[in-house]
């Protein structure tokens, strides 16, 4: 069920943030998007400063939906009018397949971010893909001592474009590229002038998997930047003196306990809270078939079911944690709290563990396929779902302070639309059909 929820995630529009530093050539990559001939659907939410802002005869000739805000910073004081333009752009869904913001050179990427998970009809339509950051060769080395805004958005990219290369030295390349990965450990960096870059690059920023990225660094790893540990478990803290912006990745086999995972979470949301830039990554819950994926942005958290781990695939756990001042060490010793007791996340489960181990830790836990089967049912009989329509119902983390550590997320999967998202904050087997129908008014309900 999960791999099907998961085919029909692509039917949301994907958002792409391009972002980064004064004159780094943003609009520069924004027209090639515009005027390519890549067969995608693109949708734009442009923002500058004053009354002029892009090439207006270059959007028209591109016949793309563009919406342009003057009226400020993206980030901060027009965050209202994004939200706007998301709605709008709701009403237009079968017009695009993509979104590109370009923020302000001044802007700090995180908000842009944060308003997607604003809203449950703005996450129901749009799924965040990436951030692209563009950096200008020949004036980043001093941007990033003068602006926090400059080193953020480094930080927080899934691809860096390292652009006018043409206007400074192969050694001084050489060495921008190190800062870049002390900021930020994952985001893949391409060499550019006049950001002239391969679009399916752009395209295919989510495919781009953290597995393979946290893969990459797990073989180059150099043991002057971070710390080995056991069971195949990684760990890097690259320290900027200046911004103290930290990567810290950990890879490691085991299974998790849902209820120790959760309660974790929250932890580092309370300890860190705004320091954390982003967090995202792949686990692997105790007697879940499926992956659970999340990602995060700074105190906003979103997590779901993924596809079903594979029979020959070894099933790591892979995250990442981009932030300030954080502490590495207590980071990966607390995730290795996590571990379900029953294995030590190392071994085989014991011979007392059930045929069907609950990914929370309880005893004697019993889902029938009749109470899966009747909030079917009453999914189906309060929304008007089809019998055909496959209805996922499974039980997840949930990290934020004030809900509950178990709920149930439920998603209806349609044919021709994006799929139908529902959250109930009780156990499946506490749910009611009073629970259900609270869902007509409140989908995505939060304490």
């Amino acid at each position: 069920m999960a791999d099907a929820a998961r085919s029909q995630e692509t039917k949301k529009a994907s958002v792409i943030i391009v972002t980064g530093f004064l004159g780094a050539g943003k609009t520069t990559l924004l027209n090639r998007i515009l005027t390519a001939d890549h067969g995608r659907r693109i949708a734009v939410v442009v923002n500058e400063f004053g009354e002029v802002g892009i090439d207006h005869h270059l959007l028209i000739s591109s016949d793309q939906q563009v919406i342009q805000m003057n009226n400020g910073c993206i980030c901060c004081t027009v965050r209202g009018d994004l939200l706007r333009s998301f709605f709008e752009l709701a009403g237009h869904r079968g017009k695009f397949d993509t979104v590109v913001i370009e923020t302000t050179g001044l802007a700090e990427p995180a908000p842009v971010a944060q308003a997607l998970y604003a809203d449950e009809r703005i996450r129901r339509e749009f799924t965040l893909d990436g951030v692209i950051t563009v950096v200008d060769a020949k004036h980043i080395a001093a941007q990033l001592e003068e602006s926090v805004e400059a080193s953020e958005q480094i930080a927080f990219a899934d691809l860096v474009v390292l652009n006018k290369t043409d206007l400074a030295t192969n050694d001084e390349l050489d060495r921008i590229e190190q800062q870049i990965g002390r900021l930020n450990k994952i985001a893949k960096i391409y060499r550019t002038r006049n950001s002239e870059l391969d679009l399916d690059t752009v395209f295919t920023l989510q495919s781009a998997d953290i597995e393979l990225r946290l893969a990459a660094d797990q073989d180059e790893h150099d043991p002057d930047n971070g710390h080995e540990h056991g069971n195949g478990h990684t760990h890097h803290a690259h320290h900027n003196h200046l911004s103290d912006i930290m990567t810290v990745c950990i890879v490691e086999p085991g299974e998790l306990d849902g209820m120790k995972l959760s309660v974790w979470f929250r932890s580092q949301i309370a300890e860190f809270g705004p320091n954390l830039l982003r967090m995202k990554g792949i686990l692997n819950l105790r007697g879940d078939p499926d992956q659970f994926l999340f990602q995060g942005v700074r105190m906003e958290f979103e997590g779901r079911p993924g596809r079903t781990w594979s029979a020959d695939e070894k099933r790591l756990n892979r995250l990442v944690f981009i932030g300030r001042k954080l502490d590495g060490e207590a980071i990966a010793q607390g995730f290795r709290d996590c571990f379900s007791s029953r294995d030590g996340g190392n071994g085989p489960a014991s011979a007392s563990a059930s045929a069907k181990p609950d990914p929370f830790g309880r005893e004697l836990l019993e889902i029938s396929p009749q109470t899966l089967e009747q909030i079917r049912y009453w999914m189906r009989q309060n929304f008007g779902f089809t019998k055909q329509t496959p209805i996922v119902v499974k039980e997840v983390p949930c990290v934020k302070p004030k809900c509950p550590p178990i709920e149930t997320a439920i998603i209806a999967v349609l044919e021709n639309e994006p799929p139908r998202h529902f959250k109930v904050q009780r156990p499946i087997n506490e749910i009611t059909f009073d629970h259900v129908y609270d869902l007509i008014e409140n989908p995505m309900p939060c304490c």
